[in-house]
């Protein structure tokens, strides 16, 4: 796959609805119902589409138009890493040249205050909002963030830890188990991995986004209370990253916000990808209800 400088999309759209045998009309009605169950996934930091591996499949077998991307600075996209919004206003760009219909929007991590910041500066993208531990706002800065976002300290503890991590997955083991096994990459996808994380920038994209993490809550904060699309939030009982109670905090702040938990770490996607599903769901059946009462707001959408 080619890099870009633009947000790139790895799964890309394909209709299963139509096919060369059936008119234009059926055709035309095919894309736009499936356009009306879209799906966009928004990997956190560091990262890339590669964690929606077991996610994607099962969307898809729902039914669901399933798109995900690489965010700038990570996977193949190019470019400097961006701040939450700017993130935000890159994907608004793409969907607004591709005519896309609203979505529903997961991010995971720090995706999910990309999603947040979509929803904020570009609501007529978003159907509905799937937060997967979400890191977003005051109350998700910690002090190990904050260590990481400082200047020399940050890029030094980078460097340190994304070249530990690349030359212990060349041990054939250890990339089996974490990058074959556990995520669920093929070989090619796993090998591309472990390269990008030890010759590559991953290090600066995620220096650089630790920086606007901390800088940027506030302001993010400030957005929460005017999002009012349905948002389902999905916390880790067992995440130590951000926690169940920092979770439930943000939530609290969302007028429309519905939490659930599951029994796993942070890396929801990747350890319980079901609850994910069940969580795009959710949201879907909330905002088909919503649309019964409010049929305007439907149209909107």
């Amino acid at each position: 796959m080619t890099t870009t400088d633009h947000p790139a999309w790895v799964h890309a759209p394909a209709c299963t609805q139509a096919d060369a045998a059936q008119d234009a009309e059926n055709a035309q009605d095919a894309q736009d119902a499936q356009e009306a169950h879209s799906v966009l996934l928004i990997h956190g930091q560091p990262g890339s589409s590669l964690i929606w591996t077991r996610v994607h499949p099962l969307l898809s077998a729902c039914g669901l138009h399933v798109l995900s991307i690489d965010r700038p600075g990570y996977g193949h996209t190019r470019g400097q890493a961006l701040n939450q919004f700017d993130n935000a206003a890159a994907i608004a760009a793409v969907l607004d040249q591709q005519h896309a219909a609203p979505a529903i929007v997961v991010g995971h991590s720090l995706g999910a205050g990309i999603a947040l910041a979509l929803a904020a500066t570009a609501p007529h993208h978003v159907r509905a909002l799937v937060l997967i531990a979400p890191a977003a706002g005051p109350t998700a800065i910690t002090a190990t963030d904050r260590a990481l976002a400082a200047p020399v300290l940050g890029p030094t503890l980078s460097w340190l830890g994304f070249r530990a991590a690349g030359l212990a997955l060349h041990l054939p083991v250890l990339r089996r188990r974490i990058l074959t096994e556990r995520i669920g990459l093929t070989a090619t996808d796993a090998d591309d991995v472990v390269r990008r994380i030890t010759r590559g920038q991953i290090w600066r994209s995620f220096t650089l986004e630790q920086r606007h993490l901390v800088t940027d809550a506030h302001r993010l904060q400030h957005h929460l209370g005017g999002i009012t699309c349905p948002a389902v939030i999905i916390a880790g009982t067992r995440d130590r990253i951000v926690r169940p109670k920092i979770v439930a905090a943000i939530a609290r702040q969302l007028p429309e916000a519905n939490l659930i938990t599951t029994d796993a770490g942070h890396l929801i996607p990747i350890d319980d990808p079901d609850a994910v599903v069940n969580g795009v769901l959710r949201a879907l059946r909330w905002q088909y209800r919503n649309s019964l009462h409010d049929p305007a707001a439907s149209r909107r959408a």
